[in-house]
């Protein structure tokens, strides 16, 4: 663990403040986050975790008192390598670019101007619909002004010292520094660098386009800079960082392995560039979906586009703001959604002190997080939030009707009659998101419906007494009781009449639901009524 990884850990701070006060100790007030994203295909959670990570970090920057600047550098100079999954149908005429820049790539759909401004543009509206802003350049544009030539010319002045410091980091040399698209067939992966010289402040290269890289075959003479042109990853990365002034970056942290680039671009900056501040480079978690790392261009994983529509934006970065930097998240969206909800509504409760935990550490930064993840200013008074998954519940009993649900949810006093039309309006949206999450993600251990009759071939197959007992208890279940304290005295029942808790709750779902699992049984009773649960249970006894 290094020092900074400690300093977090035993801090009673989040991690966003303790990098923003360690960053600011270096550099100052002038702060330049960035992070990065090559658009070979759709943007996706694993992408859209460092876009985040960076995003706390600039806004702590900011409270702070920093001159904060966040940029997002969009490597669109990347080679194309395949052909993903979801163009296969348009793979005839995506073949003949196979190893040309995906910024000259066509747009298969014909939407946008080439490949990596089709997912450019999807990449951009998906940021700004989490408020994560960061001002997007172009690598393309990058090179085109010259950005990059001084260390082109740099890297080969002190290629000994470059073969050298990548062996020692990386375990093998780093011989070639460079793509160069050849003139012939365009492709940027295939030309290897056999040889140059420089011509005043120029550097005129010799290449040959590989046949077995799917190149022409073709030596080519030229100005490094007549045709597209890169540097190779550790070393751009570190040129990058140099001549943008980045202070802080965050990746993934298998770039911070030992020997990763995390090592190698440091290493640049101190033995080659001459530095003695370096960039903050941290690594953070990976973000996985059903326990699977993402790939944009096999179009794996759920679009983070969809992600507004089941949860609110700030619920989801909440979410990523309560977890310790470097601990991986899974998120299983078919099952974890009504919890995720949860948390966040316990954490604004902590903000307005509406409750309280004993442990400052915990409290000091969830509450932290809450703060980051919001879109906007917090609102000056606590919304009035409604449990996503009782919503689950109440939308199924009530046939996704919303008006009903909510008109229910009056009546129960769940909500006040006279509720604002802000908190109407987060109510809706809340009923919304999970509305579709039921009808496109949910698992089924959380859909349901509710049965007109019991089904007698099903109740004959439960155990008689259980019946009778559930029956009595519901018929003096108090009247004040709802949702959990429902929940707790059937069990309770269960317990002093020597009936297993999971054979009271399966019978009653088995009556009711016509399944063996279902929502919390007591917001099930809660909102169907004990009446209507309890002639069911009744009419089930007569099964026999």
């Amino acid at each position: 663990m290094t020092h900074q990884e400690e300093a977090e850990e035993r801090s009673y701070e989040h991690w966003a403040t303790v990098i923003s006060n360690e960053v600011i100790e270096i550099f100052g007030k002038k702060q330049v986050v960035a992070t990065g994203w090559a658009p070979s295909g759709f943007y996706h959670i694993g992408n859209f975790k460092e876009a985040v990570t960076c995003r706390a970090i600039h806004r702590e920057l900011i409270s702070l008192g920093a001159d904060s600047y966040y940029l997002l550098n969009i490597d669109d100079v990347d080679p194309f390598e395949k052909i993903p999954s979801f163009f296969k149908e348009y793979a005839k005429l995506l073949k003949p670019y196979l190893g040309h820049v995906i910024c000259e790539v066509p747009d298969p759909l014909g939407c946008h101007d080439s490949y990596a401004e089709h997912f450019i543009a999807d990449a951009l509206a998906i940021m700004n619909d989490f408020d994560v802003n960061p001002d997007p350049i172009l690598t393309s544009k990058l090179y085109k002004e010259g950005k990059y030539d001084k260390y082109a010319k740099l890297f080969l002045e002190k290629k000994e010292e470059m073969y050298e410091l990548t062996e020692e980091i990386t375990g093998s040399k780093m011989e070639d520094f460079f793509l160069i698209q050849c003139p012939e067939c365009n492709n940027l992966s295939a030309p290897k660098l056999i040889d140059y010289k420089f011509i005043d402040d120029k550097i005129k290269v010799e290449i040959f386009c590989q046949k077995e890289k799917r190149g022409c075959g073709q030596k080519s003479s030229l100005i490094l800079g007549d045709t597209i042109w890169k540097i190779k990853w550790r070393l751009d990365w570190a040129a990058r960082q140099d001549f943008l002034g980045v202070t802080v970056e965050s990746s993934g942290k298998d770039h911070g392995v030992s020997g990763g680039s995390i090592d190698s671009s440091l290493a640049i900056h101190e033995r080659i560039f001459g530095k003695s501040k370096l960039p903050m480079l941290i690594t953070h978690g990976f973000l996985t979906f059903g326990g699977k790392k993402l790939s944009g261009s096999t179009g794996s994983g759920l679009p983070v586009s969809k992600f507004p529509s089941i949860l609110d934006p700030s619920v989801f970065l909440y979410k990523i703001y309560r977890t310790n930097l470097r601990t991986d998240t899974d998120f299983k969206v078919e099952m974890d959604v009504p919890g995720v909800a949860s948390d966040f509504d316990v954490a604004e409760e902590l903000y307005y002190q509406e409750r309280d935990i004993e442990h400052k550490k915990t409290k000091e930064k969830t509450v932290k997080a809450y703060e980051l993840a919001l879109m906007a200013d917090p609102f000056e008074e606590k919304p009035i939030r409604m449990d996503y998954g009782q919503l689950v519940t109440f939308l199924q009993v009530y046939l996704f009707d919303e008006e009903r649900v909510i008109e229910t949810l009056k009546a129960k006093e769940i909500i006040p009659f006279n509720i604002s039309n802000r908190d109407l309006q987060l109510l809706k949206n809340r009923i919304q998101r999970a509305k579709f999450w039921i009808e496109n993600y949910a698992s089924n251990n959380f859909k349901f419906s509710v049965v007109k009759n019991p089904k007698c071939d099903i109740v004959k197959l439960l155990d008689l007494p259980v019946l009778k007992e559930l029956y009595i208890a519901l018929q003096n279940l108090p009247e004040k009781y709802q949702g959990d304290a429902i929940t707790q005295h059937l069990y309770e029942i269960a317990k002093e009449k020597e009936i297993k808790p999971g054979n009271f709750f399966r019978s009653l779902y088995q009556i009711v639901l016509a399944q063996k699992s279902g929502p919390r049984a007591g917001t099930l009773i809660d909102v169907l009524g004990k009446a209507e649960v309890s002639r069911l249970v009744k009419e089930a006894l007569d099964c026999f």
